[in-house]
């Protein structure tokens, strides 16, 4: 054998072994990956008994009205809750309505947005309550007392007709508040006294106590007109 054809072998054979070695060691495994839980922060629930001052509300069911508008062909669909506000925490404070309908197909509908002003005569008429006031009258102070109640009506339009369930909430009627801190800060626009507006970072959020009406939605969306929702839950959130 010549020292070439030597020199060739022992490259090879060399060559074999190294392969030999990588197919029998072991894969090094990946390096783990850090991974990010997300934070979740629950929100605070209202004092079991109150500490500031609340106004007492009662309720109507929640019904549903025809009105064939100016211009319009056909009647359009629209829902309402009549409620009456009362103060009986020993002094006057001012009452700001909010009633915010949400579904559980992700709607979120403010009462009296596209509402016309007929919808809120019609509803006067049936009821034949001359003192039901609107959404703006009922705004400002409430008087102490049986006496100065106050009868007002929430109003929406129609709804999504595959919604099976929805939530009222209803803002306005405590001065409970409480912080809940975020889970990261986030940039938010806020305006002062003087109406100029600033980036700021905020921490936490205010949330304010809120009275949440549950609903359930019976029958197909054909028959939405005659539908009768059915209220399966009432209670304080903070929101």
């Amino acid at each position: 054998m010549t020292a070439r054809v030597a020199a060739v072998v022992s490259v090879a054979a060399g060559l074999c072994v190294c392969l030999g070695q990588a197919a029998t060691k072991a894969p090094t495994p990946p390096a783990p990956q850090p991974t990010t839980q997300p934070v979740v922060v629950k929100p605070p629930k209202p004092d079991v008994v109150p500490l500031v001052w609340q106004l007492k509300i009662e309720h109507e069911p929640l019904r549903s009205i025809q009105v064939r508008l100016p211009g319009k062909k056909k009647p359009q669909l629209f829902w309402y809750l009549r409620y009456t506000v009362t103060n009986q925490s020993g002094e006057d404070h001012i009452f700001i309505p909010e009633f915010i309908l949400y579904t559980d197909s992700g709607q979120v509908i403010r009462a009296g947005r596209s509402v016309p002003t007929a919808v809120f005569y019609q509803i006067k008429k049936l009821h034949k309550d001359p003192l039901q006031k609107t959404h703006t009258a009922m705004t400002g102070k409430m008087l102490l007392g049986q006496d100065n109640a106050k009868t007002g009506v929430a109003i929406w339009e129609d709804f999504d007709p595959e919604a099976g369930e929805l939530d009222i909430f209803i803002g306005g009627l405590s001065g409970e508040t409480k912080a809940m801190p975020l889970p990261k800060p986030i940039k938010a626009v806020e305006v002062d006294l003087r109406g100029r507006k600033k980036m700021v970072m905020k921490t936490r959020v205010l949330l304010a106590k809120t009275l949440r009406l549950h609903y359930s939605i019976p029958g197909e969306a054909s028959a939405r007109p005659g539908v009768r929702p059915k209220l399966v839950k009432e209670d304080w959130v903070m929101r």
